[in-house]
């Protein structure tokens, strides 16, 4: 590979690492309320999810209820086995496929968290989910709850997906 390619691909990952982290340095903005497991609803999942990506200049989600289906399914699981865990019954793109989802995706997870807004400040405070969470890459989102066995007897899901021509 020529030098000033490989230069300019450790230039831009230097770039986004910098980026990540000073996202993830950056939790100053939790949207209020307290929202239970019970009270989440499409709705209200929507607009917590996008005035956090708005207090961090991110254009707002739409909400699918097809990532929704697939998020609802990996929550149940680690609801029942009490395990957290991206890979419980499959793969992303396994479990996105198993219900009709082609597109590119994300996936953030949580447990512990006994409301809505505690699950998207552990999101903000951790660089890995936080970068998923605010990427410009995503157009929609399935977000989901379960309540399960110990040790976190709440367990949250939220899948991201976007249009094929974005990339990622």
């Amino acid at each position: 590979m020529p030098s000033s390619i490989s230069n300019l691909l450790v230039t831009r990952r230097s770039l986004i690492g910098f980026a990540a982290l000073s996202l993830a340095g950056c939790t100053t903005y939790l949207p209020e309320g307290n929202t239970s497991a019970p009270q989440v609803s499409p709705a209200i999942a929507t607009a917590k999810i996008n005035e956090t990506r708005k207090a961090y200049g991110r254009e707002p989600l739409r909400f699918s209820s097809t990532l929704a289906r697939a998020a609802q399914n990996q929550a149940n699981l680690m609801a029942a086995r009490g395990e957290v865990s991206h890979t419980l019954g499959g793969s992303l793109r396994e479990r996105v496929r198993a219900v009709n989802y082609t597109g590119p995706v994300g996936e953030i997870i949580a447990a512990g968290q006994n409301t809505l807004e505690k699950a998207i400040k552990g999101w903000l405070d951790s660089r890995e989910h936080n970068i998923i969470l605010l990427s410009t890459h995503f157009s929609e989102f399935g977000l989901a709850v379960a309540q399960g066995r110990a040790p976190y007897k709440v367990y949250w899901a939220m899948i991201l997906g976007g249009d094929a021509d974005r990339g990622l």
